[in-house]
C-alpha cells in the first residue's frame, strides 16, 4: 500500500511533509525508501515529540495542549495547520500524535495504541483516529499502511 501511495504521489506530482510526534520520524522514513521518493515527493518532516517543540517551533498554543493533551485530535489538527506554514510547498501535510508506548496522557478512554492523524490536502483537514495493538514497531507499520490508504483515497476523491 505504501509503494502504491508513493507512486500515486509521484504520478500526480504531489509533495508531502510530515509533522510527527508519536511516530518519531517513522512515517517520513517509510515514505523516503521508495524509488525517487526523496527527490520527487518527500519535502521533509519535523519530529515534535516533546510538547516544547509543538509550542516553540510549531507555535501551538500551550493552553490547547494543556486543555486537550499533546496526544489529542485538537492538537494534531493544529499541528497540520502549523505544519503547512513550515512546509508551504507541500501539497499534503500529515500530522500524527498518539500513544505508541505506555505513559503520556493515556487514560481508559485513550489507551496506549491510540493515534490521531490529521491530513491537510487541498486546504481541507481530514481527521482520523485509530486504535492499534501490538509491539511499537507493529503499531507503526500498521499506522503507516492506514495513512497510505487514506492519502490514496483523498487523492482519488474516494
Amino acid at each position: 500500500m505504501l509503494k502504491k501511495c508513493c507512486d500515486l504521489l509521484e504520478q500526480q506530482q504531489l509533495k508531502i511533509a510530515f509533522i510527527e510526534s508519536a511516530s518519531s520520524g517513522y512515517l517520513s522514513s517509510q515514505f523516503s525508501i521508495y524509488k525517487n521518493s526523496g527527490a520527487e515527493i518527500l519535502l521533509g518532516g519535523l519530529v515534535s515529540y516533546d510538547p516544547s517543540i509543538k509550542i516553540d517551533i510549531l507555535n501551538i498554543d500551550a493552553q490547547l495542549i494543556e486543555k486537550y493533551t499533546a496526544e489529542s485530535a485538537e492538537v494534531t489538527k493544529a499541528m497540520a495547520i502549523q505544519g503547512k506554514k513550515l512546509f508551504c510547498q507541500a501539497d499534503i501535510i500529515v500530522a500524527c500524535t498518539g500513544l505508541l508506548k505506555p505513559g503520556g496522557s493515556a487514560t481508559e478512554n485513550k489507551p496506549e495504541g491510540t493515534f490521531f492523524i490529521s491530513i491537510l490536502y487541498l486546504n481541507e483537514i481530514h481527521n482520523f483516529h485509530y486504535f492499534i495493538q501490538g509491539t511499537p514497531l507493529d503499531k507503526l507499520t500498521l499506522l503507516t499502511q492506514y495513512i497510505a490508504e487514506e492519502i490514496i483515497k483523498l487523492i482519488q476523491g474516494v
